[in-house]
C-alpha cells in the first residue's frame, strides 16, 4: 500500500457555498500522495460545478438522482478511467473535515482493513444535527447492529474510505439515502473487514440539507429488515419468536401473584403463561445460536479471502 492512488468522490447539488472549501483542504491534506478529485454533481443550478472545476477537480453529471445514485455513479467512473486503490466518501457541504482523512486512511495503510467509517456521535458539534435526526441515526445504527450483527456505530456516516476491491465484489443498487446502509452490510456480509473512528461532525455551510428524515429513516429501516431477512433470516424469525417470552412473564407473574395472594387459580392462563415463555426462550436460545454461526460463516469467508490474497 506504499504506493496506492486515491480517488476522493464528492457528491454535489448546489454546494456552491462549501465545495471549494472542501476541495482546498482535500487538496491540503493529500499533497503527498497520488489521488485525484471527482465531483459528481446532481443537476446544480449554482455555481457548484464551475467552483469545482476552477479547484481542479474532475466534474462529473449524474444522469438519475439520489445520494446512492451519485455513489454508484462516481465509483463506476473512477474504476474505469482513473484506476484507484482506495476510493474516498465525503459530502461537498463542508461537515465532514478533509483535514481528518489521515485518520481515516490510517487502518487501511498500516492494519490492512478493507473500509473505515468516521463515527458522527464521538465529535459532533453543536447543532450539526437535528435532534430527530441523531435519534433517528442512533435507533438505525443500533437495529443494524442487533439485525444483522454490524459492529458499527454510526452506520448512516458519509465520510468513509474503503478499498477498490468492496466496490468491485459487492452489489450496490440503492439510489437514495439507504445506500450508506447498503454498502456497509454487504461489505459485512461478502467478509471484508470494518473498522470504525471517531470524526469531527459540523453544520453544513450555507445550502439545504437534502435529508428527509422520515421518508429516509422509513426506507432506511426497510433497507435494515430486508438484509436481516435476507442474509440471518433465523435470527430476524427467532429474535420476533423471543418477543413471546414478555407476555408470557408477564403474564406468569400474573397467574403467580393470584395463586399466593389470594389462593385464585387460572389452570388455562397458567397455561398459556408457561407455552409463550418457553417459546419464547427457546426462540431466544435459536436466535443467539444463529448469531455465532454467521459470525463463524464470516470468519470463514474472511480466512479464505486472505488466503486468496497472499
Amino acid at each position: 500500500m506504499r504506493n496506492f492512488s486515491l480517488v476522493v468522490v464528492i457528491p454535489t447539488l448546489n454546494e456552491e457555498e462549501a465545495i471549494g472549501y472542501v476541495i482546498d483542504r482535500i487538496k491540503e491534506v493529500l499533497k503527498k500522495y497520488n489521488y485525484h478529485i471527482l465531483v459528481v454533481d446532481g443537476g446544480s443550478t449554482d455555481n457548484t460545478v464551475q467552483i469545482a472545476k476552477n479547484k481542479g477537480a474532475i466534474v462529473i453529471r449524474q444522469k438519475d438522482k439520489g445520494y446512492g445514485d451519485a455513489y454508484i455513479t462516481g465509483f463506476k467512473y473512477a474504476i474505469k478511467h482513473l484506476n484507484p486503490d482506495i476510493l474516498v466518501m465525503i459530502d461537498g457541504d463542508g461537515t465532514y473535515d478533509p483535514l481528518e482523512l489521515l485518520k481515516l486512511l490510517q487502518p487501511i495503510i498500516q492494519e490492512d482493513v478493507d473500509m473505515v467509517i468516521g463515527n458522527r456521535f464521538q465529535g459532533m458539534r453543536k447543532e450539526a444535527m437535528t435532534t430527530i435526526n441523531k435519534i433517528g441515526n442512533k435507533i438505525l445504527s443500533w437495529l443494524a447492529r442487533i439485525m444483522i450483527g454490524i459492529n458499527t456505530q454510526d452506520t448512516q456516516s458519509g465520510y468513509r474510505v474503503l478499498k477498490k476491491e468492496i466496490i468491485q465484489t459487492v452489489p450496490l443498487r440503492e439510489k437514495g439515502m439507504p445506500f450508506a446502509t447498503e454498502l456497509i452490510v454487504q461489505a459485512y456480509i461478502y467478509g471484508f473487514d470494518i473498522a470504525e473512528v471517531p470524526i469531527t461532525y459540523r453544520p453544513r455551510i450555507g445550502g439545504k440539507s437534502k435529508l428527509n428524515p422520515l421518508k429516509d429513516g422509513y426506507r432506511i429501516l426497510i433497507t435494515i429488515v430486508k438484509f436481516a431477512l435476507r442474509y440471518n433470516p433465523t435470527f430476524f424469525i427467532f429474535s420476533l419468536g423471543a418477543l413471546m417470552l414478555v407476555p408470557g412473564l408477564v403474564l406468569g407473574a400474573y397467574v403467580a401473584y393470584h395463586y399466593f395472594f389470594t389462593g385464585i387459580k387460572y389452570h388455562v392462563k397458567g397455561l398459556i403463561s408457561i407455552m409463550l415463555t418457553l417459546s419464547g426462550f427457546n426462540s431466544l436460545l435459536l436466535a443467539i445460536l444463529s448469531i455465532y454461526l454467521k459470525r463463524f460463516e464470516l470468519r470463514i469467508i474472511r480466512y479464505l479471502r486472505s488466503m486468496r490474497r497472499t
